[in-house]
């Protein structure tokens, strides 16, 4: 690959060229540090590991020394998970010859998630605690996954006692690390696979995550997982800059080679627990050859890079001054696993000669479709070390071929001691809002077996019961839960979430009062409060502290008080009104009127009092109306049979004791029929007290009205399109006797049949 020449001096500024000398203390280091060799690798501290056996128990590692443990303490909601059947421990049928590590017992279990039970889940979530968290200084962790082989059997039953097969789902699913997308993992028939990622911390803890499809009919599985601490400064790539703008990437790791090794490296030999590679020499390739020396190496830590001496007291050497030390870096299968935009890359040199001309130049080559020298005159001394590396690299191959050569000086041929490639990406580093995130997990704990609650509330996915927005951060803009048998008390903070749209949680056990602080959502356009156990007056809402909601509902509660406040909170948008079935008292404010789009209005079954002094004529789009079943008075007013769209009236059930029929009347009498469209209302008024109708005439009707014939009065009478039900009302009554008159027959008839 060619580069722009103004890109190759930022590359050649951008190197870093480390040189520390050692030459003082390696006079005594030489004959101290073998000696000192096998205690200091046996001490390495494991403080911060985290290392899991996912599905299996504890052990300690016979390679490693290192104590696994099982998973289920860092899984979200794992008791609630078995005791749904989700959460199943697997055996895993593996080959030992496809094992990709030494130690091949974490290998042997998996936890798997079935795609059933009770509650949806949008994702299966580990929450890995952070060693030493710092917001001001985040620091950056090897995490390490390993997925199983399809090979998968269990002993779990499901709740009727049948055996759980694992054939039966599709063994597809997301991986993700906090907010970010890392990969699509399907499981192989006969080999696991092991991804290795390079993260920065910017919380007290990690989420890791399994995300099934979308359609939710994957089984996600996994057999490891392990966090390692690096230390502060190590794989820099954020500056302060990019924290303010909250941007990091993530390194996916592509190879870490040992050259010269004969064997897998890592903990405690690396304290970090990299896994090195013996690097393989290429096929036929005889021009050059490994090199050990680990009693005089010293590989003194560096703020950015800290390697093992074991890794770096080996080295494949050129042969001859002419000759190169030649590799071949595969990106095959990190460019299949994700769309990898840019590579960061390391080699790194120590020089251990002896002799006088213990010095070596070297140019580093790179024929990436196409040859070029990659960085030049590199001097190497003895006993130094040194790094080359860079970011943002892109390669244009697969198969990009790195050749390391003497220059014309050099008395030495080229060396190379290691070298770690990885693919690096943009990583989302920021997560939900923090006060949506912090409400809803003050709000989910009055439930946690009832609702699905791992990671992060919006991100990679939201929880099944929230919608977010697609801002960074993403703000929490729905929530529903309803018939879920949730209960517990309604967070006091649920003000905090000032960009909900549609909150939802009828038919549920909630309990306690209507927090105050929803008056600070002046976001909502549908709010359903509905079948719960809430209680108490309603709070002082501020005027048109709802100005934008469309849907209301807090019925089937225990409520009482006014309405006053409530209506008075509410604005034109609104068009349907549900605060049926509680104790809401007082009169029905006039200001109700306002309403000019309201459509549906039900406050049944209340203890609301008094006349009926809103005008209904002005609630212009006003089709159902139900006030039924309260302490209701005075008149029935003529305005029913104002508005053009009203179609269905219950207001049974009240006190009422004049019902003015004056419009209507006058409809009838225009039309000369009781199906005029201007007089089609369903109206019922049974369990009043009515006594007097206005007009008195209103049985001079019969004789301007057609009379039927007996089918069709029957008919009529059987299949309305319009009714005023009286019944049981004292005018009815005292009319039952000799109830001759068309008019009477039609106000005073049993039902609307």
């Amino acid at each position: 690959m060619r580069l722009p020449h103004e890109y190759t001096k930022f590359i050649e500024r951008q190197h870093l060229l480390m040189k520390l000398d050692f030459r003082v203390t390696t006079l005594w280091a030489a004959t101290l540090l073998f000696s000192l060799l096998a205690s200091t690798v046996s001490s390495q501290s494991s403080e911060g590991f985290v290392t899991l056996n996912c599905g299996g128990g504890a052990f300690t590692d016979p390679v490693t020394g290192l104590e696994w443990e099982n998973d289920e303490g860092y899984i979200e909601a794992s008791d609630d998970l078995r005791a749904e059947g989700v959460l199943i421990s697997a055996s895993v049928l593996l080959e030992p010859s496809t094992s990709p590590v030494d130690n091949a017992e974490s290998l042997k279990d998996a936890s798997v998630f079935y795609p059933i039970g009770p509650i949806p889940r949008s994702k299966f979530c580990y929450n890995l605690p952070i060693f030493n968290y710092s917001a001001e200084e985040p620091m950056n962790y090897l995490l390490r996954a390993t997925f199983p082989s399809s090979n998968l059997t269990t002993e779990a039953t499901n709740a009727k006692g049948d055996d759980v097969s694992l054939s039966t789902y599709s063994k597809r699913f997301y991986f993700t690390v906090d907010s970010t997308y890392i990969t699509t993992i399907e499981l192989q028939e006969n080999q696991p696979q092991i991804l290795e990622l390079v993260i920065t911390a910017f919380d007290a803890e990690v989420y890791v995550c399994l995300v099934p499809l979308e359609d939710r009919s994957s089984m996600p599985a996994i057999s490891a997982l392990e966090l390692r601490p690096f230390k502060l400064g190590m794989y820099p790539r954020v500056d302060s800059g990019m924290l303010k703008l909250s941007i990091t990437t993530y390194f996916l790791t592509v190879a870490r080679l040992n050259f010269g090794g004969d064997k897998q490296l890592r903990y405690p030999v690396d304290k970090y627990d990299r896994i090195w590679a013996p690097a393989k020499i290429p096929s036929g390739e005889k021009e050059f050859r490994s090199r050990t020396n680990v009693s005089r190496v010293h590989y003194p830590p560096n703020k950015e890079i800290d390697m093992p001496d074991e890794v770096m007291s080996t080295a494949w050497v050129a042969t001859q001054l002419q000759n190169n030390v030649t590799f071949e870096v595969n990106l095959t299968g990190v460019r299949a696993m994700r769309a990898v935009p840019s590579f960061y890359f390391s080699l790194l040199f120590y020089e251990m000669l002896e002799t006088a001309n213990n010095t070596r130049f070297v140019n580093i080559y790179l024929d990436d479709d196409g040859e070029q020298r990659f960085f030049g005159n590199t001097k190497i001394y003895n006993y130094f070390w040194l790094q080359v590396y860079s970011r943002r690299w892109t390669f244009t191959t697969n198969a990009p071929t790195f050749k390391i050569r003497a220059n014309g000086t050099s008395p030495n041929p080229g060396l190379i001691n290691a070298a770690e490639f990885y693919g690096e990406f943009d990583a989302v580093v920021w997560r939900t809002f923090q006060n949506d995130s912090s409400t809803l997990k003050t709000f989910s704990l009055s439930a946690p077996s009832l609702l699905d609650t791992a990671g992060d509330p919006c991100l990679p996915v939201p929880w099944a019961w929230v919608v977010c927005s697609i801002e960074t951060p993403p703000r929490v803009t729905q929530i529903n839960i309803t018939s879920r048998g949730v209960g517990g008390n309604l967070p006091t903070d649920f003000g905090q979430l000032d960009r909900l749209t549609i909150l939802d949680l009828s038919n549920n056990s909630y309990r306690g009062r209507v927090p105050a602080s929803l008056r600070n959502v002046t976001t909502l356009t549908a709010m359903n409060l509905g079948g719960n156990e809430l209680e108490g007056e309603l709070p002082g809402f501020p005027p048109l502290a709802f100005q934008n909601l469309e849907r209301l509902s807090f019925s089937n509660n225990r409520l009482k008080g006014n309405l006053s406040s409530l209506v008075n909170s509410l604005a034109e948008p609104l068009f349907n009104l549900d605060l049926s079935r509680n104790s809401f008292s007082g009169a029905i404010p006039t200001e109700l009127e306002k309403l000019k789009n309201l459509q549906n209005m039900d406050l049944s079954s209340n203890r609301l009092t008094g006349e009926l002094t809103f005008e209904l004529d002005k609630l212009s789009s006003l089709q159902y109306l139900n006030l039924s079943s309260n302490l209701l008075r005075g008149t029935v007013p003529s305005t029913l049979w104002s508005s053009s769209s009203l179609q269905l009236v219950d207001l049974s059930n009240n006190e009422f004791e004049t019902l003015n029929l004056t419009t209507w009347y006058q409809g009838v009498l225009k039309a000369k029929s009781l199906e005029a469209p201007a007089v089609l209302r369903q109206v019922k008024l049974q369990g009043n007290q009515i006594k007097e109708i206005v007009p008195a005439n209103l049985i001079d009707l019969d004789s301007i009205i057609p009379t039927p014939s007996t089918n069709e009065q029957q008919n009529s009478l059987q299949t309305p399109l319009g009714f005023i039900l009286l019944t049981d009302s004292p005018w009815c009554i005292d009319r039952e006797t000799n109830r001759s008159s068309l008019i009477e027959r039609y106000l005073c008839r049993s039902n609307e049949h």
